[in-house]
């Protein structure tokens, strides 16, 4: 059992962010309460071998047995998808598009058309002023050329897809780092360079340096899986289950040390 000292610093180190964002969300705390047992529940019954009994829920969890049973009832949430990312990736990786300057409309290629290939149900211009508004595409008044700016789609700032770039991205880096102190065999990557008393310049030197390496290594990531899951298309389904999730930060702030 790891020291209470510890795991209370872990509790405050994450709850921390994790509140500010809730309160500013306006999240109030009986809903979090309510998604914290419902998670503290599937956490004891993941972990623990043969049949889980609302009782032995209990026990592992200290939640009562009615709570118990009734968020055992609850249908499991459905995943989101980023259509918008997906598209990049599309434009940038298949032959036919090329990251190539697009018509805005017509037959492929065009931006009409590799936005029904990504969704049916989302009008093409939509996504197109998102896109727009987000600052990864520009359009020509004059030709209707849609150009691409950004290799990835970055959601503005409070949106709901930036939550939802938010929930899955953190989501897999603490599931990850969360497997490797429970002593996953191998191991995920996850590695981190920190220093303390800098000034404001070197750090500024040394984040333009990260964003260059980040950004190329993401891109041929991006290029090389693309190519890969044409391949893997032409398997059965079950034998393509397996996803991953590759990314980074770069944090700063004011140094409480010095």
């Amino acid at each position: 059992m790891c020291n209470l000292h510890i795991m209370i610093d872990l509790l405050d180190r994450l709850l921390g962010p994790f509140a500010r964002l809730m309160v500013a969300r306006g999240v109030q705390f009986p809903e979090l309460a309510e998604r914290l047992k419902a998670h503290y529940v599937e956490a004891a019954k993941g972990m623990s071998d043969g049949k889980m009994t609302d009782s032995r829920l209990s026990v592992l969890t200290g939640l009562q047995r009615r709570d118990i049973a009734r968020l055992r009832a609850l249908p499991a949430p459905e995943p989101r998808t980023h259509h918008l990312a997906r598209l990049l990736a599309l434009w940038q990786n298949e032959p036919a598009f090329a990251g190539r300057d697009l018509p805005k409309n017509g037959p492929a290629p065009s931006f009409e058309a590799l936005a029904k290939i990504v969704r049916k149900d989302i009008h093409p211009r939509t996504m197109l002023d998102t896109l727009a508004a987000a600052g990864a595409v520009s359009i020509d008044d004059e030709t209707q050329q849609v150009s691409l700016l950004q290799s990835s789609y970055q959601p503005l700032s409070g949106s709901e897809d930036q939550l939802a770039y938010l929930t899955q991205n953190l989501g897999d880096h603490f599931d990850a780092a969360t497997d490797n102190v429970l002593g996953q065999d191998p191991p995920h990557f996850e590695r981190a360079v920190h220093y303390s008393a800098l000034t404001k310049d070197h750090v500024a030197t040394l984040k333009a340096d990260y964003d260059a390496g980040q950004m190329a290594l993401l891109k041929r990531l991006s290029a090389r899986a693309a190519e890969m899951k044409k391949d893997a298309m032409k398997l059965p389904p079950e034998n393509r289950t397996v996803r991953f999730r590759a990314g980074g930060y770069f944090y700063e702030t004011q140094d409480d040390e010095t």
